[in-house]
């Protein structure tokens, strides 16, 4: 199977937040996204999520992780500034369906996550439906001020979390996908099939969960993501 991305891809660099992250958006990303990634799409076995991902996963094509290195690498370093002497790691990455219902969610599901804490590790993720579904948010916790979480202030992002929820309460049951109380949305990359969206993993994102349309296992109907996980370590 042959995976090639589109030449002319359309390229959007956005800025979100008050600290600027720069995200940035590749649209019609795949000039045969629809005979590659979602061909048999539905004969592939989907498994539980080892990690708080609110659904199930099953492996990417090794040959599409590399046509993506290939492709977005070179951008990454000129966009995000990474030092030259740095070589780029992949973690696991999968194809990725949300199946929990909201009464079903941990509390890690329920608020903003981040991937991890090195500044240059990112996440990269590849809307694969054409249907209409949720996409993905960018949030501010409100009482740290933090948009990033860094290894410098880890430690006083996940205390600031948990002595609000001890003083407040618990989210009872549902997916966020505006501001409340805690968290202020500053951003949002929307659903688009064929459109990659990248940005940094330490950056407080959240899936935008909107319905049933998004919470549905039929890799042919549902919130169908590619999910690509790498960084970059100095050599």
């Amino acid at each position: 199977m042959t995976f090639n991305v589109n030449p002319a891809a359309q390229p959007y660099l956005n800025h979100v937040g008050q600290e600027k992250t720069p995200v940035f958006i590749l649209d019609n990303f795949m000039l045969n996204v629809e005979n590659s990634l979602l061909n048999n799409i539905e004969q592939i076995a989907f498994d539980s999520a080892p990690t708080y991902y609110p659904g199930i996963r099953a492996k990417l094509p090794n040959e599409y992780m590399l046509a993506v290195a290939k492709a977005v690498v070179p951008l990454l370093y000129k966009i995000y500034s990474i030092p030259q002497g740095h070589k780029v790691e992949f973690f696991d990455s999968y194809y990725s369906l949300v199946t929990h219902a909201p009464d079903e969610l941990s509390l890690e599901q329920q608020i903003p996550h981040f991937d991890g804490t090195d500044t240059y590790r990112f996440a990269l993720l590849h809307y694969l439906n054409p249907s209409q579904h949720g996409g993905t948010s960018f949030y501010k916790h409100t009482p740290s001020g933090m948009e990033r979480v860094y290894e410098s202030n880890v430690d006083e992002y996940l205390n600031s979390v948990s002595n609000y929820f001890q003083q407040n309460g618990e989210p009872n049951g549902q997916y966020i996908d505006s501001s409340n109380e805690q968290f202020e949305k500053i951003g949002e990359i929307p659903y688009v099939q064929n459109r990659m969206a990248i940005y940094p993993g330490n950056l407080l994102h959240s899936g935008s969960i909107l319905g049933p349309q998004d919470i549905d296992p039929n890799p042919k109907s549902g919130r169908l993501t590619a999910n690509i996980f790498l960084h970059f370590k100095p050599s």
